[in-house]
């Protein structure tokens, strides 16, 4: 793998109280190669790690920066993880808004069809009535 002109080795930690830019020579069209670290605990090639000038300005690591590194990846990698559930969430959220309201108005349309249903039920009744009255009504003798 090539990284900024430089093949990867090994990678190793080392401590930095504050940024650096590290020159590590030239490629083969005489550019310079250089690599800009951050402070804090870093991951780098061992080459860099070699270079005197990273040497020069990094502090010795004990065994509690180390373990406070990779606290602090696994917190930033927590973060990232809560922020991806809690967008989910929103989504979830929003999801079961929409279907609530939507329930909602199918269940007034639902109680609007069944009083309808019960009007129409009831309208064939009183129209079967009227028609047996209006046979009755021309079966008797006009009185004149």
């Amino acid at each position: 793998m090539v990284c900024k002109g430089i093949t990867m080795t090994k990678q190793v930690q080392i401590l930095l109280t504050r940024p650096l830019t590290v020159n590590l020579g030239s490629d083969e069209h005489g550019r310079a190669i250089t690599e800009k670290l951050n402070p804090g605990l870093q991951h780098v090639d061992q080459k860099v790690a070699d270079n005197w000038f990273v040497k020069a300005h990094c502090q010795e690591l004990t065994h509690e920066d180390v373990q406070n590194g990779e606290l602090q990846e696994q917190l930033a990698k927590a973060q990232g993880d809560l922020k991806v559930l809690q967008e989910q969430s929103d989504k979830a959220t929003e999801t079961i808004g929409k279907l609530t309201s939507d329930l909602s108005y199918r269940d007034k349309e639902i109680a609007n069809l069944k009083i309808q249903l019960a009007k129409a039920q009831q309208t064939p009744a009183v129209a079967e009535t009227k028609p047996k009255e209006a046979a009755k009504a021309k079966e008797a003798p006009k009185e004149a």
